[in-house]
């Protein structure tokens, strides 16, 4: 393994100056028990270069200084960081497989589930779930790739269908909410889960490698259920209510805004070669 460059210090410090920075930026956002920590998105940055582990952890590590919620999230916070850090990297050595195609599709299963029951909130319409289920699948039959679907995409068209369902249906007839940020998240949620179901789709029709989606899924799980531990006590709060709220909003900052982010620059990887 060869020894980081100064180039590899330099985009390693680059980077946890980026996520300091936006993690103050959206500090409204980015601490508490209900939070989409915008800088989170920079956590797909280790599937292209190993520079951005230690670049992430000393970010995370500045920012929660900033945060106020004491040394557990400053050093388990940002442990946790450097853990899935650590794991996205080796996600970009994952060669496809039928476990990689498995894989690719958890994330798009939790934002719908996340995404339906923080809409729904414990009622069940069934107007609603009829609704969605005619309105949801022309969304989806609209918009299906071209070519003939191979039985290795009917997981991903169905889930296709069913965020798209969920989305319109919920949206529509899901009860007044008492607290609007949980239904915003709820529609973004769901809004994500369709579009990484429609990108899946495509990636399985050209027979690409899904790996790109598994990327984020390590900070997602890691921060929904380790942060949650010292998160709940300190504010006094369930703890799957908070690995519910976390879990959400890790899927929104890494997959909605930190998947579009990592295509784009895989299309540009002379800036971390």
């Amino acid at each position: 393994m060869r020894s980081f460059t100064l180039k590899d210090i330099a985009l390693a410090g680059l980077i946890a100056a980026v996520y300091a920075v936006l993690g103050l930026a959206f500090a409204p956002i980015s601490f508490g028990a209900y939070q989409v920590r915008v800088a989170e998105a920079l956590t797909v940055l280790p599937f292209l270069s190993r520079a951005a582990i230690p670049g992430l952890f000393l970010g995370c590590m500045l920012a929660n200084v900033y945060g106020g919620q004491g040394w557990y999230d400053i050093v388990l916070g940002s442990l946790i960081t450097l853990t899935a850090a650590v794991l996205t990297r080796l996600a970009s050595k994952i060669t496809r497989t039928v476990y990689s195609d498995a894989l690719s599709s958890i994330p798009a299963i939790l934002l719908w589930a996340g995404g339906l029951v923080l809409l729904c909130q414990g009622t069940w319409n069934t107007r609603a779930i009829c609704f969605a289920v005619v309105s949801g699948s022309l969304l989806s039959l609209a918009t299906r790739p071209k070519g003939r679907p191979q039985p290795s995409e009917i997981t991903a068209y169905a889930l296709r269908l069913a965020s798209g369902a969920t989305l319109v249906g919920a949206i529509i007839f899901a009860p007044s909410p008492d607290d609007w940020m949980t239904y915003l998240v709820g529609v973004v949620a769901l809004a994500g889960a369709w579009t990484m179901t429609w990108y899946l789709t495509v990636v399985r029709l050209r027979g690409e490698n899904p790996n790109l989606l598994i990327a984020p899924l390590p900070p997602v799980v890691l921060n929904a259920f380790g942060v949650s531990l010292y998160l709940a006590p300190l504010f006094d709060l369930d703890y799957w209510f908070v690995v519910q709220m976390i879990g959400i909003g890790q899927l929104i900052a890494c997959y909605v805004l930190g998947l579009p982010m990592l295509r784009l620059l895989l299309k540009r990887k002379s800036l971390f070669a």
